[in-house]
């Protein structure tokens, strides 16, 4: 059997606050629970960066921002395991502003979206997946930047199950 290759990553999550992490988390556990998958934490990606580049808690204290509200627009689904089934977001300047604090590049977020699950599935299963979530909400706050260390590629289930933190600011 070939070895996997992986590499060290650090990941920069948005974090929707209380209430509204309240209700993704429970989607994901029951989500996680019917399909035997794994459990995480809600998230929007903001960055991956190599686990080498800068240390998290130095990049995490050069963020000078306010919580972010995004307005939420679909549940989704696609092909990639980081992307099963997710909930779509409109992108606003103050995302794009944030993800770029984060690192000397010019980030840009694509597709901002907050995942429910992770699991290779049929299509059929994913879009019916996707038709009978209904949110509760028309918009999220994110209040909070977490820095998570992972393993690149996440390709299974095992590869969610080794993330941790390693760094959090409140955005104020």
């Amino acid at each position: 059997m070939p070895t996997r290759r992986s590499t060290n990553a650090i990941a920069y999550w948005l974090i929707p606050a209380k209430a509204e992490r309240e209700l993704f988390r429970e989607i994901i556990r029951i989500l996680a629970e019917q399909l035997g998958a794994a459990q995480f934490e809600p998230h929007l990606t903001l960055l991956v960066t190599a686990n080498n580049e800068e240390l998290p808690g130095k990049v995490l204290k050069r963020i000078k921002a306010s919580p972010v509200r995004l307005t939420f627009r679909e549940i989704g689904w696609s092909e990639a395991f980081t992307k099963t089934l997710f909930a779509r977001f409109e992108s606003r300047p103050a995302l794009q502003r944030l993800a770029s604090a984060l690192t000397s590049d010019a980030a840009v977020i694509r597709d901002p979206h907050v995942s429910l699950l992770y699991k290779e599935l049929p299509t059929a299963t994913k879009k019916e997946l996707a038709r009978t979530i209904q949110l509760p909400f028309r918009s999220v706050t994110f209040d909070a930047v977490q820095a998570v260390c992972c393993a690149l590629p996440t390709r299974r289930r095992a590869d969610v199950e080794v993330w941790r933190a390693v760094g959090r600011r409140q955005l104020r």
